[in-house]
């Protein structure tokens, strides 16, 4: 079964995938970016980094199974990242995207993870990001909760190992049924 883990951005969604891969066997789907490598990521495991023209020959080849330009760049996932054999595939996607995919496969099951708002502005500002970037950022993460009742299991990340124990509990439910 696919899942899609999703919510604004810094509400902790790569903390909780890592997390979930400590009891949970699954393939992660990596998601193409344009945007730059942060000091921390890892080629071929956070993202497949490349450049605009490359993820634009994505597109034209019609080799992307979602994509969303977000900011200045475009993130993504590729066709080939869903063939598999995994019996669980988990995405982590941007609102748009993932709403878009779950629009148009009944058999994805969607999770969107969110925090309050005093905790993202923190994230964000942890991140180094700015006040002007943390207002842009805070509006659309205010427009993306206005999709959150389009997912079938919503998860508040107030504390790291009840967010992963709830999506534990929704994936060995729909993996049992």
């Amino acid at each position: 079964m696919i899942y899609i883990i999703t919510g604004p951005s810094g509400v902790g969604k790569n903390t909780i995938i890592n997390e979930l891969s400590n009891y949970l066997d699954f393939y992660f789907s990596v998601s193409h970016t344009t945007r730059p490598r942060r000091e921390n990521e890892v080629n071929g495991k956070d993202y497949y980094f490349i450049t605009e023209e490359e993820f634009e020959n994505l597109i034209k080849n019609d080799q992307m199974i979602e994509y969303e330009q977000y900011g200045d760049f475009y993130y993504g996932t590729s066709k080939e990242e869903l063939l598999n054999n995994s019996s669980i595939i988990i995405l982590d996607l941007e609102v748009n995207g993932a709403t878009k995919l779950l629009e148009e496969n009944n058999n994805f099951k969607g999770i969107f993870i969110d925090i309050d708002d005093y905790e993202l502005i923190n994230r964000l500002k942890n991140r180094g990001h700015d006040a002007a970037f943390i207002k842009k950022r805070m509006k659309l993460a205010n427009l993306q909760r206005e999709k959150k009742e389009l997912y079938q299991y919503h998860v508040d990340n107030e504390d790291i190992k009840t967010s992963v124990n709830q999506i534990l509990d929704i994936i060995y439910e729909l993996e049992e049924s």
